[in-house]
């Protein structure tokens, strides 16, 4: 009986020994590939500064979040959280992230209600995030944004959640290890020694963005004094694009339905673009009316701002944009105002700033020319073409265009000037795809009255 007792004690002392080290071999192995995953995205991974600043800002403030603004760029471009502050006496954040989709702020607004105790959401619904291409959710141009978000997430059960929603299995390697996207620089000394001395700068340890003309302000607002200096836009979007898809209509209504069931307020809105930017969509109100469709159903204010009036919002100057898609730090100032204004009151005293449709407002908005907008031409259109080698479409984008003609004139680089055309109601001529030069546009109402212009471009 001895013997046998013995005997039973060593074997569990040895099963014991065996487990232990094959445990501790285990925890071994997961430090050396955590360490090794960490040392490879430290030599490799390009990382994106905005969203490592603005996740890293996110997470270590101390205040609570009242209001938090959701979206891409467009957001972090156009609102100024000192400004709103000072009207709507809340902690107001920005958490946008470049060509954010409607998934992304979906997680992020659990994130942020999971850290907060949110009073007010103000959704951005920019359209190239929620049509064409960049509207599907499983399309590699999307999930590559998407990682814009999961890369910063805190490890949590939402962030695996995230994971698995934004990444198809395809995808699982490059979203789990950014170093791997940048496997083809495996062997580049100089990338590594690029990757390595920049995150030596005092900048990146500090977690300070500038860029010389640009910087990161407090609570997600990008601060930059670039104007608009040519007002020439390459269409991102075809007409028959111009509609929510199905994935981004499934997310609006995701949100709206957990700020419904978490008792937050939801406000919609779209903010403002250079007019050349909605009008190179040439079927805008299509999607606008989708998002009204949708707000409507849920009982929720959508304000588009590229509907606003000019004499409530006189924002339509190149001096307020740094491109032709977003604001720049005086436009964000005129904006954020006029926004908090517009949203701090009952829905229906806002009415009469806005035109029911984008095409009302271009049809009674001031005469006027604001610049071109173009594209390549496909085969079809360059069958029917007068002149098949000069395949990029122009078209001047105006308000009450019908009102209006127009004087073109042309000089090719290295080229003589000419005039292209003489004073027509035509906006739209072509140019070779490869050519560059510089436009003149002389425009004046075909009535004779009212004021003239000019502009020119380069293109």
């Amino acid at each position: 009986m001895t013997r046998h007792s013995l005997s039973v004690s060593n074997f569990r002392h040895g099963t014991l020994w065996v487990f232990c080290r094959e445990a501790l071999l285990v925890l071994m192995a997961v430090l050396f590939f955590l360490g090794g995953t960490k040392l490879l995205n430290y030599l490799y991974w390009q990382e994106e500064d905005w969203e490592r600043i603005l996740f890293h800002h996110f997470y270590e403030r101390e205040e609570n979040i009242d209001c938090i603004y959701l979206g891409s760029s467009h957001v972090f471009c156009a609102f100024d959280p000192e400004i709103l502050e000072e009207k709507n006496g809340k902690n107001n954040f920005n958490l946008a992230t470049s060509g954010q989709s409607l998934m992304g702020s979906y997680y992020l607004l659990r994130e942020a209600d999971k850290y907060n105790e949110i009073e007010t959401v103000y959704l951005e619904l920019y359209y190239t995030c929620s049509t064409g291409g960049q509207g599907n959710y499983r399309e590699k141009e999307s999930v590559q944004i998407s990682w814009r978000i999961t890369d910063y997430l805190r490890m949590s059960p939402l962030k695996l959640d995230a994971f698995f929603h934004m990444n198809p299995k395809e995808y699982y390697i490059d979203a789990a290890f950014p170093y791997v996207r940048y496997r083809a620089h495996l062997t580049e000394e100089d990338w590594i020694q690029d990757r390595v001395d920049y995150k030596r700068t005092g900048n990146y340890k500090k977690y300070i963005y500038v860029d010389g003309l640009t910087e990161y302000r407090d609570k997600g607002y990008y601060a930059t004094a670039v104007e608009l200096t040519n007002p020439l836009f390459a269409r991102e979007r075809n007409p028959e694009e111009m509609y929510l898809t199905e994935d981004a209509e499934k997310y609006l209504r995701k949100i709206l339905e957990y700020c419904q069931k978490r008792g937050i307020s939801i406000v919609l809105c779209t903010n403002p673009m250079y007019e050349i930017q909605p009008a190179s969509t040439e079927n805008y109100d299509n999607y606008a009316d989708g998002i009204r469709k949708v707000a409507a159903e849920y009982g929720v204010p959508y304000y588009d701002f590229n509907m606003v009036k000019g004499e409530y919002l006189p924002i339509q100057k190149p001096e307020y944009f740094m491109d032709a898609g977003h604001l720049n730090s005086k436009g964000a100032k005129l904006y954020s105002d006029f926004f908090s204004r517009v949203v701090s009151a009952p829905e229906e005293e806002n009415s009469d700033c806005f035109y029911s449709s984008y095409q009302e407002k271009l049809e009674n908005e001031k005469p006027g020319v604001y610049g071109l907008y173009c594209y390549v031409m496909d085969e079809a259109e360059l069958q029917l073409s007068d002149e098949p080698d000069r395949n990029l479409k122009m078209t001047i984008a105006a308000t009450q265009a019908d009102k209006i003609e127009c004087q073109i004139s042309l000089t090719p680089e290295g080229g003589e000037a000419y005039m292209l055309q003489d004073f027509s109601e035509n906006k739209e001529f072509s140019v070779p795809a490869g050519e560059h030069g510089n436009c003149e546009i002389i425009w004046r109402e075909t009535s004779g009255s009212g004021e003239a212009g000019s502009l020119e471009i380069s293109y």
